[in-house]
């Protein structure tokens, strides 16, 4: 991608000033569930979290917590304010142990 885009090529291809950013997130369980317990977790994850603040998720809960989170919307990017919420919310829970919320890359490409 080292050529030069003009803009219609450059939003086409999500870079320049149409790139769009993601986080990964992962955090352990504390103790292990029952599938209906899981079902419960990741639904309050999903509400509470996620489409509360405006993102997608897209992983799940088995034994950890392990998904690619990105702002909902098209050519939006997931902001730090964003990142910051699901920390906290992940933290704050004690369902969960050794969250880890990485930094902002690109959604499209996965480099920063």
């Amino acid at each position: 991608m080292s050529m030069k885009h003009n803009k219609r090529q450059r939003k086409k291809l999500h870079i320049g000033e149409f790139q769009e950013m993601g986080f990964h997130a992962t955090a352990d369980l504390s103790h292990p569930l029952d599938e209906a317990q899981r079902d419960a977790l990741i639904d309050a994850f999903l509400e509470q979290c996620i489409e509360a603040n405006d993102m997608l998720f897209g992983g799940g809960i088995n034994r950890d917590l392990d998904g690619y989170i990105v702002a909902d919307g098209k050519r939006k990017s997931a902001t730090d304010e964003q990142r910051e919420c699901v920390r906290q919310w992940l933290e704050g829970r004690p369902d969960f142990t050794a969250v880890r919320v990485e930094p902002l890359t690109d959604a499209w490409y996965g480099h920063d």
